[in-house]
């Protein structure tokens, strides 16, 4: 479902600010939501207007450090989010541009985040809270021209996305739903339909994040490839796994220092059931779980989305 890229979705996600704790990127957030685009990302909508409906649900009840194992300065953590998005594509009828179609792309969530933060401190010092709640706007996803080729059994988009701070954002509060940065992301994406049964997608995406200005804290580059691959029982359901492989590629800096001693570089992997159910050409449904695993210096909970391409 690039249908189910929830990218516009995008919007949607995990975006938080954990002040004062280090852990890959910063506040452990990210701008882009991992796992969004994991089913037929590498097609196009059709031309014309298409609305994308996006809502996960994300629970982690343990962050890890640079060696894999709990986070010994977190006493307590938990974080639980809801993040409801909305994705709007455009594909220009009759534009064509190096062979392919031209697609704009805008998404925007409200994410709900619940964050419970106790940092541990020396004795007799009890831990602080570093906790609270947030329900608000998140940061826009908007991708000007977006490219798109469509073969008999092979389907590519690529172009940049991007990220702009338009979220809210307090750096004195300790959950925000905006990363007051902006990221640049470019991206390729192809889908594979072998036969009438099979299909598989792929999506390779390199975000770049610019210096949030109210702390001088510039999140490292991050490296994502969301996958899946399922078998189309008949023309309505379709069912497989999915998943996604998470790697920050350069190191966080605050005042220009590598942050932790080592950069604080994080990296986690999930996986997981999908399926999906098309009701007719214009209305589609999914429905995806992602346990994630092997994180360091990152969160590692579980994730599951519903996604739905609605008639317009």
């Amino acid at each position: 479902m690039k249908a189910v890229h929830v990218r516009v979705l995008q919007a949607a996600a995990v975006l938080i600010c954990l002040q004062g704790t280090a852990s890959a990127t910063e506040g452990n957030g990210n701008s882009y939501p991992l796992g969004v685009e994991t089913n037929m990302s590498g097609m196009m909508m059709p031309e014309g207007l298409t609305a994308l409906l996006y809502y996960t649900h994300y629970e982690a009840t343990h962050v890890k450090g640079n060696d894999g194992r709990d986070n010994p300065n977190i006493a307590r953590y938990r974080l639980k989010s809801d993040t409801v998005s909305l994705r709007l594509s455009y594909v220009w009828p009759g534009v064509k541009w190096l062979g392919a179609n031209v697609e704009t792309r805008a998404a925007l969530a409200v994410p709900t985040l619940d964050l419970t933060l106790d940092v541990a401190r020396p004795a007799p010092l009890a831990p602080l809270d570093k906790g609270g709640t947030s329900t608000n706007l998140g940061d826009l996803s908007f991708a000007p021209v977006l490219l798109g080729w469509h073969g008999r059994t092979l389907h590519q988009t690529a172009g940049i996305e991007t990220f702009l701070p338009t979220g809210d954002y307090d750096k004195d509060e300790p959950v925000n739903t905006g990363r007051n940065y902006y990221q640049i992301a470019p991206f390729y994406a192809l889908t594979w339909l072998p036969s009438e049964q099979w299909e598989a997608s792929a999506k390779l995406r390199y975000g770049m994040n610019t210096r949030n200005e109210k702390t001088d804290y510039r999140s490292g580059d991050e490296l994502t490839l969301e996958f899946s691959g399922g078998y189309r029982f008949n023309q309505a359901l379709s069912a497989g796994i999915n998943g996604y492989v998470y790697r920050q590629t350069t190191d966080d800096r605050l005042n220009g220092d590598a942050v932790n001693g080592n950069g604080n570089r994080g990296s986690v992997n999930a996986a997981g059931p999908y399926v999906m159910y098309r009701f007719s050409k214009d209305f589609a449904v999914v429905a995806k779980l992602q346990e994630e695993f092997g994180a360091k210096n990152k969160a590692e909970g579980t994730r599951l989305w519903l996604q739905a391409r609605l008639p317009f």
